[in-house]
């Protein structure tokens, strides 16, 4: 016979309504009674059904996570996952998951949130770069949350990230040690948060009185293959650069392995700086250089922000900003005379 209160109850010896009391913590149970219950609830195996406790008062106690679809191999959304359901857990949360595809359907994110909506979450986190254009029109009357958003939408809190900190020290360090030609690859232009993090680069070079040519400027895929596919453009020009720096660690590894195939080293003949700071960066040989943008640090500010959205804490000083840094490894070196 499957379990349930009304056989708890008849197992205790006690009303229904004292089961339910014992399972929802309530005070007032008289201490023997709750020991009785909770003991023949371990017994056999009972399992209370919470979410449908949780939504018979009003509230799921579920929020939402919408990010990219895990493609690639890049690991920086499953840590995102990872990290932002470890917080959540940790305030008595559940966690919906779903991926927005949106390079092959830009409006999936859109129907990602109508899903989640439905499903009664509380609120939703947006950690899905550049598609917060998607939901500018979209009518969802729960708490969300984005983070790199191009631009504020009223109604929802953004978690700023500051992509200029990191790169102005990675340039200075480049600077520093005498390197004037700086090869970047960018990631696809079309994409928001690359073209971001390209805007950043070109300030931070600007700012130290250079110049990002426009031949030093590589689009590929964020992808292995797309930073092992785009270096040679940059290696085969008539002059080129001393130093390269990537849109990201796995762009970066790519080319690093075309280097490797061509006996160039990293480290030693070139300079080579990637962006996240995921964990592999620490074992490749040489260990990558990089700027850190953490999915630890950003998933924890994340969902921060989202908590404060379903408290209703709206103060303006809540508004929550990342600052990326330079993490300096054994992939940066002086240029060859």
């Amino acid at each position: 016979m499957p379990m349930n209160i009304r056989e708890i109850a008849r197992l205790a010896r006690v009303s229904r309504s004292t089961v339910s009391r014992v399972i929802n913590d309530v005070e007032t149970v008289d201490p023997k009674l709750s020991r009785r219950v909770q003991a023949i609830i371990k017994q056999v195996g009972y399992r209370p059904n919470f979410q449908a406790q949780a939504l018979a008062r009003g509230r799921s106690h579920t929020v939402g996570l919408i990010v990219s679809e895990l493609s690639g191999g890049n690991p920086f959304f499953s840590e995102i996952i990872l990290f932002f359901e470890r917080a959540a857990v940790e305030a008595g949360y559940e966690v919906l998951i779903s991926f927005a595809d949106v390079e092959a359907h830009p409006d999936s994110v859109t129907t990602c949130a109508i899903r989640m909506q439905e499903r009664q979450v509380e609120g939703i986190a947006v950690l899905t770069f550049g598609i917060e254009k998607y939901l500018n029109t979209l009518s969802i009357d729960i708490p969300m949350i984005y983070a790199g958003a191009d631009e504020d939408l009223p109604g929802t809190r953004n978690v700023r990230i500051d992509y200029l900190a990191g790169m102005q020290e990675a340039v200075k360090h480049l600077i520093d040690f005498g390197h004037r030609r700086i090869g970047y690859l960018s990631g696809q232009l079309n994409w928001s948060s690359m073209r971001t993090r390209y805007e950043a680069l070109r300030k931070a070079i600007e700012d130290a009185g250079l110049e990002l040519e426009k031949e030093l400027v590589v689009e590929c895929a964020h992808t292995w293959e797309g930073g092992a596919q785009g270096i040679p453009d940059l290696l085969n020009l008539p002059k080129p650069p001393t130093a390269v720096m990537c849109c990201n660690d796995v762009a970066a590894i790519g080319a690093m392995k075309t280097m490797s195939g061509r006996g160039i080293r990293v480290g030693k003949d070139i300079a080579l700086i990637g962006f996240d700071d995921l964990p592999i960066c620490r074992y490749t040989h040489p260990s990558l250089s990089t700027i850190r943008f953490s999915p630890r640090e950003l998933s924890s500010l994340a969902f921060q922000a989202l908590l404060e959205e379903l408290q209703g804490d709206d103060r303006e000083s809540l508004q929550r900003e990342y600052k990326t840094r330079f993490v300096l490894r054994e992939s940066t070196c002086a240029p060859k005379v």
